[in-house]
This record gives structure tokens, sequence and C-alpha cells, in this order.
């Protein structure tokens, strides 16, 4: 497809899609050609525009298309051992005429659903660009958490995401800027996330773990399977133990 100076691959991106992006869509017209076409072009056609509506040809199938062929015509319309070559034409012709009538007939409906699709799309974009922020709306107790806000946008695919521990670990490497985070099984069925962050003052790891409790409350609700137990600690096990250097007890020190 041609957008500005360059062609743009749109093959396999869905017609409702491409639309969505329109301000308006007045005088909207539908035609589906069926998805044989799909095969060898792109799922929007064409578009013809003129003075009173605009149609956009897709290789989707419509209701037509959808329906039994036995609503509209004989099983051996064009079969018959009689005809002659005229009336085989004639009887062609007229089947064709009857196609697009019935075509035409759908046409309205498939064109409402079809603005339908490109509504729930446009909502989609609208999510997309403003980076889900209607979850901060619903959360508004832990939208000031930094680690929270991180995974806002990944709770619509909370359900994919949960229980897939190597994935959520390198997620947690991006929430908290970190190189490592590993799980220790402590017993069965309960484990504990530690979260390797070097260099942090008494003060820094005191404000970091106040933050990380919250974060991990949320974490677990959304992220964790309920079958098992997890906990966190903040750990900087790379600290050389001199007395009054910055020691936290449970962080880089142990008693």
């Amino acid at each position: 497809m041609k957008y500005l100076n360059k062609n743009q691959e749109t093959q396999n991106i869905n017609a409702e899609t491409l639309l969505s992006l329109w301000e308006d869509l007045p005088h909207l017209k539908v035609c589906y050609e069926s998805l044989f076409a799909r095969n060898y072009s792109e799922d929007m056609l064409r578009i013809v525009a003129d003075r009173d509506s605009t149609t956009v040809f897709l290789s989707q199938n419509g209701i037509y298309h959808l329906l039994p062929k036995g609503l509209f015509f004989t099983e051996n319309q064009l079969n018959e051992e009689k005809k002659r070559r005229n009336d085989f034409k004639s009887a062609y012709d007229k089947m064709k005429k009857q196609k697009k009538e019935a075509q035409s007939f759908f046409q309205p409906f498939d064109t409402e659903l079809f603005r339908l699709v490109v509504e729930s799309e446009r909502k989609i974009n609208t999510l997309f660009f403003t980076g889900n922020k209607i979850w901060l709306s619903e959360l508004p107790e832990v939208s000031k958490n930094e680690y929270i806000n991180k995974l806002i946008p990944l709770l619509p695919y909370a359900s994919r995401l949960r229980g897939n521990i190597q994935l959520l670990i390198d997620l947690l490497r991006f929430v908290f800027e970190v190189e490592k985070i590993e799980i220790r099984e402590l017993k069965p069925f309960y484990s504990r996330f530690i979260i390797h962050k070097e260099g942090l003052s008494r003060e820094q790891y005191l404000a970091m773990n106040e933050e990380v409790k919250s974060f991990f409350e949320f974490f677990s609700h959304w992220f964790l399977p309920v079958e098992k137990e997890y906990d966190f600690r903040i750990k900087d096990l790379k600290h050389t133990f001199i007395l009054e250097k910055g020691l936290a007890l449970d962080y880089n020190t142990n008693v």
C-alpha cells in the first residue's frame, strides 16, 4: 500500500486495523469478496470513493459467504443436460444477478458489523497509545509505585504470563534494573526471589525494601501461581564486611 512516498507492507494487517486510524468513516459501505483473494492479496483490496459514499472491498467472508448456498441456488441449476448453450449463458447471467442482489441485501448488515470491529480497534489503539493508563485509574493507591507502573501495561496479558517463572524473572530484571535475579527453594511450595542490587546505602535499601514490599503484593496477585508461596529479599553479596561502612542487616550483612 502506498503511504506518502513509501510503500508500506500491509499484507498481514487487517483492514479493520488500518481503517481504525481514520478519524471518520462517512457513508462507508463494505463489500466482502470472500477469503479466496486473501491467498494472494492484502486484506483490503481497494477503496472506491464517489460523492455519496466510500466503498471498501475486502478479501473476507461476509454474511452471504457464511450461509449455505442452497438458500439462494439449486444444486444442479447450471448442470441440466437439456439446457442449450444460449440457455446456459442466460441462466449463468441470472445467477450472477441473484448473487449480486443477495450480497446487496446483506451489505448494510456487513457494514454495521464492520463498523463495530473498527470501533473496537480504535479502543485498542487508545489503550496502546496511552500506555494502558486506564489501569492507573483503577489502581490509584499503587500508581505512585515506580516498579508497579512498569508492569501496569502488561496487566491485559497477565493470564498468559502467570506462572511462567523464567519470563517473569526477565521482567523483574527490567523492573528493578539489575543484572541478576534468582529464585531459591526454601521448602516445598515456598520460594524466595533474591534481587541482587549492589551499592545501596542503608537509607536507600530501606526505602527500596518498602517499595518492593508493596510491589510484590501486586506482583503476586497478578502474575504468580496461587498454589505456591513466594517472598523476596534484596541482597548485596559482594559488599566487603567493614564495620561502620554502610552496613545493613539482611542486605549486605548477616549475623
